[in-house]
């Protein structure tokens, strides 16, 4: 970096980054201390270099092949020179970008201005001493114009001869340009004269359109500096351009102003009309900005081509039209899919401009509609220019996207202090990334049948010093807006792997960790070549570490599939995340070919229930994914009823509060140090074919029917009403069930729900309501049903909505009598011989009521096999806390009441378990706990006298209400050689 040889200080370099649109997406902390105000998000014109639209020397304007690489510029807002240097890069976040490093010159480092070179971005640049009286040539186009002498005085006779040089219908203008009240302006008032266009005479003798720019030169060491630079620019190529879209106008200037597709002022014209009507108007107060854009714009384009897009902006621009035109506003368009709107104040809630723009569909014959963002900026404060107001209304725009229940917003100072924050939040997660105070956290992902865990995704938290533990939803956001979401996600990759390779060297042996690789970072960097490097470095295999990328960034991003099919050939295992959180397609599954499936249970969220197509949805995904051979998680699941449905549907593997949450890197070492918990064959498709009903059944002979009847069972369709329901069809099924026959059955059809105990009739409406609000997993309900002989049964229904009709709905419902399953359940609980522990054991607060229903019934089959016997159940956990135990069990081993026995045991199965029988016991059982379970044992309990009683356990496995596995078994006296125990077995069959 060079010094400075006069000061001896050194002049240091400030860098900024801006996109296509001018706006600044990077500052460093020089940048940042040089211009305080400057934020993300502001229009590097204006904050920069305090001009009002891009400047003329701008790297992005037509020619930027030429504007690449070092020149020296004039900062008008900070009335001095800079030298800089620009060069193209893709920035996180933003596509193509410009990089903008200067750094300031003062009068004594002039001499850079010769050090330009033939790629300068102008022509020639005189440098005039004012107060000198001289002149100098700093740098010159040789052989192009005709110029003076390269250095000389400055007086009106050296004037007087460059009239030659400029044609005489530009020389009054040139004399105005440079008269004396120009040139005071420009000292006095710190302004520069720019965009000044003559025509120049070349050493050819034709003329050449040039553009002058004269600004004052601040010298830092002398406050009375009096010189200027004048840069002479070529501008005849734009000229010609000019004239000859005038030409293909037929003259029409104003036409050439209009935007060929919208067929809508641009943003020059629109701005200037905008002056002109607040111009024109007492109060500016009196007028609101709107922006209006399309989300997933570029998903449209991708999707159905550029014609389309330019249709539906068409549509969109006729309806803003006719809008502002009901309401005496003005509508531009600033490009790609951003419209503004001055509109009187109050319109747009007025007028629902939300509603009036509505949803735009590509073509009438598609189902996919484009939702606008629209932002919207009360004018209240009349300095403030439109652009800046423009500014504001976007940033409104910008928080409703993705946001479905609300497409406007209103811009509120909040949402510019935020924008403020943003560049100290850069640099504060720039300074935690350096610190490593980020740290990973892990969700188990588990298969749904056994609970076992078969993966895990790695989350991240922020452990800052001062704030404690910082959720993602705090920092995440921001960092993908900003594009800086690429370092965060690099570090994570890398602490992953490390982590990984850790574990295995402990001996851990880990099961496969998923990632997530975002949009920006599908933009940003080669991601096949980073995990190759992340997996080299590490030297862990390429299976244990698995990749997941959004939905969003599929749709969005072709070159997805290309880098999906990369990441498999080298051996990653690679998962769309969230699939059904945006613009979702089954086509999408098949043509990508990912591994893994990840469905976003935010489609059962309530406000869904109203169309009763959420759980469609997700069968229909389910299905076709198991069609692929291709697995699938569930996650966000949080509670027993989705995990039901999921069982349903089909999906095997979920993820979600229910069974585990994000937990600290060392909760989850110990989860993977338990054998018992950790199933190491991960995610696999399914092995066994599904059965295909129809197939069973296709040929609809009298075999097949009959196969279908005992498959079936009693099924029945019912017409519900809203206090009322009656029987519309009926099988064969039904009245085995029932007990009833088609004649009497068809006297009762349309009051078939007198049938049913007056106290149950709004148990049994209330379930075929729940069955309608989910079509796919049905309700059910046990009730109380009078037979013929008047007798009352238990009876269960389990029904399925199928449409609406008039005014009732129609069901289709499974129906069974479980008359003896509820006496054994009565008997269950009028018991106290057996179920007084069980019920009421006030250290537990154990109630059989807490097991699931199905679960009622197995301890129901349980104590019609074995009373009298002990009863006696644990939790699945460390010594198996006691869940239940009968008054025979406790009488058996001598004790005088429940309380006692729970205090000699210490609420602990396991000490009712012979120390040296323990062993063998847990190998009975088994090493993994999972619903269903059954197992035998024989081992030794201890009496009160201490003495020991030999006995033979048969349990199971069951889910308590609380989600907890426990254990329920029956235990018998048996002899003190437990194999004299076998005819005992054998006699009472099995469990």
């Amino acid at each position: 970096m060079a010094e400075n040889s006069t000061t001896g200080t050194r002049r240091r370099w400030s860098t900024y980054v801006i996109d296509s649109h001018h706006r600044l997406v990077y500052l460093d902390q020089d940048m940042l201390e040089a211009m305080p105000s400057a934020k993300l998000g502001d229009r590097c014109y204006e904050v920069v270099r305090g001009e009002e639209m891009p400047c003329s020397d701008c790297p992005w304007g037509e020619g930027i092949e030429e504007r690449l690489g070092r020149s020296v510029l004039f900062n008008h807002r900070m009335r001095c020179w800079f030298e800089a240097t620009c060069v193209d890069v893709e920035w996180p976040g933003h596509g193509p970008c410009m990089l903008v490093a200067s750094r300031s010159i003062d009068g004594s480092s002039k001499n850079l201005f010769l050090e330009l070179d033939d790629n300068s971005v102008y022509d020639e640049l005189i440098e005039v001493d004012l107060k000198q009286a001289t002149y100098r040539v700093l740098y010159h186009e040789s052989g192009k114009y005709l110029m003076p002498d390269m250095a000389g005085t400055f007086d009106r006779s050296v004037f007087e001869s460059t009239l030659s040089m400029i044609h005489e219908d530009d020389r009054e203008r040139y004399r105005s340009l440079w008269s004396r009240e120009s040139l005071e302006r420009v000292f006095e008032r710190g302004e520069k004269i720019a965009g000044e266009e003559f025509r120049m005479r070349l050493t050819s003798g034709a003329w050449n359109w040039v553009s002058y720019t004269i600004v004052p030169l601040v010298d830092g060491r002398y406050s009375d500096c009096a010189s200027i630079m004048c840069f002479i620019t070529d501008v005849q190529k734009r000229k010609e351009r000019e004239a000859a879209r005038l030409e293909s106008n037929a003259g029409a200037a104003l036409d050439c102003e209009r935007d060929a597709v919208t067929g809508l002022w641009g943003a020059r014209p629109f701005l200037d009309g905008v002056e002109g009507m607040l111009s024109k108007t007492d109060s500016a107060r009196a007028f609101e900005v709107a922006y209006i854009d399309i989300e997933h714009f570029k998903v449209l384009n991708d999707w159905y081509g550029r014609e389309v897009g330019d249709r539906m902006l068409r549509v969109l621009a006729e309806r803003l039209s006719t809008f502002c035109e009901r309401y005496g506003g003005l509508v531009g368009y600033f490009g790609s899919d951003d419209f503004v709107a001055l509109l009187p104040a109050g319109a747009s809630r007025e007028g629902d401009l939300e509603a009036a723009i509505g949803t735009i569909a590509p073509d009438h014959e598609m189902q996919v509609s484009f939702f606008p963002a629209i932002g919207v900026c009360m004018i209240d404060d009349p300095a403030v220019p439109v652009s800046a107001l423009c500014d504001r209304a976007m940033i409104a725009m910008n928080t409703v996207k993705g946001t479905y229940a609300r497409r406007i917003a209103w811009y509120d100072r909040s949402m510019g202090l935020e924008l403020e924050q943003e560049p100290k939040m850069l640099a504060e997660i720039q300074r935690a990334l350096d610190a490593r105070e980020f740290v990973l956290y892990a969700q188990p992902q588990c298969n749904i049948r056994t609970g076992r865990i078969v993966g895990f995704e790695i989350l991240v938290r922020w452990n800052h010093p001062e704030k404690g533990l910082v959720a993602p939803g705090e920092f995440v956001p921001f960092l993908e807006k900003t594009g800086f979401i690429v370092y965060l996600d690099r570090y994570v990759w890398d602490a992953t792997a490390h982590a990984l390779a850790d574990w295995i060297e402990r001996g851990l042996h880990p099961v496969p960790a998923s990632v997530n690789v975002s949009r920006a970072d599908v933009r940003a960097i080669d991601i096949v070549d980073e995990f190759e490097r992340i997996v080299e470095k590490h030297g862990i295999d390429r299976s244990l570490l698995e990749i997941e990328i959004t939905e969003s960034a599929y749709a969005e991003d072709e070159s997805v599939s290309r880098l999906v099919n990369d990441l498999q050939l080298r051996g990653f295992t690679v998962l769309m995340d969230d699939f059904g959180s945006g613009y979702s397609s089954l086509n999408m599954l098949k043509n990508i070919g990912v591994d893994t499936l990840k469905i976003d249970m935010g489609l059962l969220r309530s406000d869904f229930d109203d169309d009763n197509r959420s759980e469609g949805i997700l069968e229909a995904v389910a299905g076709m994914a198991r069609l692929m051979d291709m697995p699938v998680i569930a996650e966000g699941v949080e509670t027993e009823e989705q995990v039901e449905f999921l069982r349903r549907i089909g999906c095997d593997y979920v993820q979600g509060y229910y069974f585990y949450r994000p937990m600290p890197q060392g909760d989850f070492e110990k989860l993977l140090s338990n054998e018992d918990l950790i199933d190491r064959r991960g995610m696999i498709s399914r092995v066994v074919d599904d059965i295909d009903l129809a197939d069973l059944v296709q040929d609809g002979g009298v075999a097949s029917r009959s196969i279908l009847e005992n498959l079936l069972g009693g099924m029945a369709v019912y017409g519900v009403y809203d206090d009322h329901f009656e029987l519309l069809q009926v099988n064969n099924g039904y009245y085995q069930v029932t007990g009833c026959n088609p004649t009497d059955l068809g006297e009762r059809q349309t009051w078939i729900y007198r049938m049913l105990h007056p106290d149950d009739l709004p148990k049994v409406l209330a379930m075929f309501d729940r069955a309608e609000n989910h079509p796919i997993a049905g309700a059910e309900a046990t009730f109380r049903r009078y037979r013929l002989s008047g007798e009352l049964g238990w009876f269960h229904l389990k029904a399925y909505f199928l449409k609406r009709e008039g005014g009732r709905r129609i069901f289709y419902a499974g129906i069974s009598d479980v008359t003896e399953q509820k006496r054994q359940e009565e008997a269950l609980l009028s018991s106290r011989a057996v179920l007084d522990s069980v019920l009421n054991v006030a250290t537990t607060k154990g109630k059989i009521d807490s097991l699931a229903e199905e679960y009622r019934s197995i301890a129901s089959h349980l104590f019609a096999q074995s009373v009298p016997c002990g009863l006696i159940g644990g939790y699945c956990e460390e010594g198996f806390p006691l869940f239940y135990a009968n008054h025979h069990l406790v009488s058996m081993l001598g004790y005088e009441s429940f309380d006692e026995f729970v205090d000699a045991i210490d609420g602990l199965v396991a000490n009712t378990i012979h120390p040296d029988d323990l062993a063998q016991v847990m190998e009975d059982i088994g090493p993994t706990y999972y619903e269903g379970l059954s197992y035998e044992t024989r081992y030794r309990m201890p009496r009160k006298d201490g003495s020991w009683v030999w006995t033979l356990d048969r349990g199971r496995v069951l889910r308590a209400e609380d989600g907890r596995l426990a254990i329920a078994s029956v235990c018998w006296e048996i002899a003190e050689d437990p194999c004299g125990a076998a005819d005992l077995s054998n006699s009472r069959g099995g469990a």
